[in-house]
């Protein structure tokens, strides 16, 4: 709804700016010429290749971006996946730790020949 409001009110604006500015002007462009355009034609078209353009580079911002996020995942994943060796291999050494303890507490037996 908010979207709608803004985009009436721009469009009253730039109605509204088309109406002051109707004189009529040239444009040359290289070797070309077109005459008779109305001002505003050449000031909302020159808006319109403007955001065109801005938008145009936020695309391939947002691509870089991209991959940019998918490299840093792969080296998460990965990270995680060396942790969870990591604990695997600390629960290996603590039973081994525990086994090695149990036998040197154990109490020796010595026979009586």
């Amino acid at each position: 709804m908010a979207t709608l409001i803004v985009t009436i009110i721009f469009g009253l604006i730039i109605t509204y700016f088309a109406l002051q500015n109707t004189g009529d002007i040239s444009l040359n462009f290289l070797n070309y010429t077109i005459p008779s355009v109305p001002t505003y034609f050449v000031i909302i078209g020159s808006l319109l290749v403007g955001l065109f353009f801005s938008w145009i580079v936020s695309m391939i911002n947002g691509i870089f971006t991209g991959f940019t996020i998918r490299g840093k995942e792969k080296k998460i994943k990965s990270s995680n996946k060396e942790n969870v060796e990591l604990y695997k291999r600390i629960q290996e050494l603590e039973i081994e730790n525990a086994k090695l303890t149990t036998k040197l507490n154990t109490p020796k037996v010595e026979k009586i020949v």
